[in-house]
């Protein structure tokens, strides 16, 4: 069985502690930390711990957690936003990512796209460019 401390006298600690702060809320926040210092590390029930917040899971807060991150998401994201309605090459798909903010090289670019076509989402067309050179365009079905 663990040694459970006598928090009466943990508490009556940590007000001693803090009993020179004037500011009500730098008072609060100054007894948390003396409190989880003085047990510790471990915290009474119904006292929060300090010290930096924890972030919410995607769970607890009643979002969907996003499933893909990077290049992926971000071509994902212009299908899903029409993008696609008319044929676009992949120099149009590098303009729209770099006006969104999304600086990816053309390199980076091919290796997404063809997943969204083997995955039906988008379709793949060779055309012909102005000066006579072929270039695969991609749309929506």
């Amino acid at each position: 069985m663990t040694n459970r401390p006598d928090y009466a006298e943990v508490v009556s600690q940590a007000e001693m502690a803090v009993a020179s702060v004037k500011d009500p809320e730098l008072r609060r926040i100054a007894f948390q930390k003396v409190l989880d210092d003085l047990l510790g590390g471990s915290v009474a029930p119904g006292v929060r711990a300090s010290g930096p917040a924890r972030k919410k899971s995607a769970s607890q807060t009643g979002q969907k957690k996003a499933s893909r991150t990077g290049t992926q998401a971000y071509v994902e994201e212009l299908v899903g936003d029409d993008f696609f309605k008319k044929q676009k090459t992949i120099a149009h798909v590098k303009a729209e990512l770099e006006n969104r903010g999304h600086h990816i090289p053309l390199t980076s670019l091919s290796g997404p796209l063809q997943k969204l076509c083997q995955r039906k989402k988008l379709r793949r067309q060779r055309i012909k460019t102005s000066d006579k050179k072929q270039t695969f365009a991609y749309s929506t079905w």
